[in-house]
């Protein structure tokens, strides 16, 4: 008997010298099919939502993802909050998250400008301009998650929520893009 040597007892030891290349071979061929599965996997995530009647929509998402909070407690009755991590990404496409954790439907648009998020001219509805506006996530009801994926160039940008008079009560944050 070799010292340090392995061999099941039941396999004589002719018999594992002659399969050996064939056991290292099939080793490196998982191994090199696992490789080549992972390097050619995708790096696209997909995000999904539920929309009305339980469909869930599902689509392609990339580069910068922010994850959104729109919030309510009381409706029209009391103070509302839109956060958003993180406030900064890089230029190209940023993939927003919006969680309605609040007791009504909520939107949000993404506005290109400098003005800062609390200072937004509104109009007679309680609503901002949304003529530069660069995208959106239309209006989807409290309990619901929606994303979308726009293509940003460097700037200034606020997050609004423009259902009437939402904005006002505190839908609203800042996004700078480099």
């Amino acid at each position: 008997m070799i010292v340090g040597y392995f061999r099941p007892a039941n396999i004589p030891s002719y018999r594992l010298a002659h399969d050996m290349p064939r056991i290292r071979t099939l080793a490196l061929m998982t191994l090199t099919t696992g490789l080549l599965l992972v390097g050619c996997s995708s790096d696209d995530k997909t995000d999904s939502s539920s929309s009305d009647g339980g469909v869930t929509v599902t689509e392609a998402t990339g580069g910068t993802k922010v994850d959104m909070v729109l919030s309510d407690t009381a409706g029209l009755d009391a103070p509302q909050t839109m956060t958003a991590e993180p406030l900064t990404a890089p230029a190209g496409k940023v993939t927003f998250t919006a969680k309605n954790t609040g007791t009504i439907e909520h939107e949000m648009v993404v506005l290109k400008t400098d003005t800062a998020p609390d200072q937004l001219a509104v109009d007679a509805e309680g609503k901002v301009s949304e003529d530069d506006s660069q995208g959106e996530i239309p209006e989807f009801p409290a309990g619901e998650t929606k994303s979308v994926t726009l293509d940003l160039k460097p700037g200034a940008y606020v997050l609004v929520c423009n259902i009437a008079k939402h904005y006002g009560l505190g839908m609203r944050t800042g996004l700078t893009v480099s």
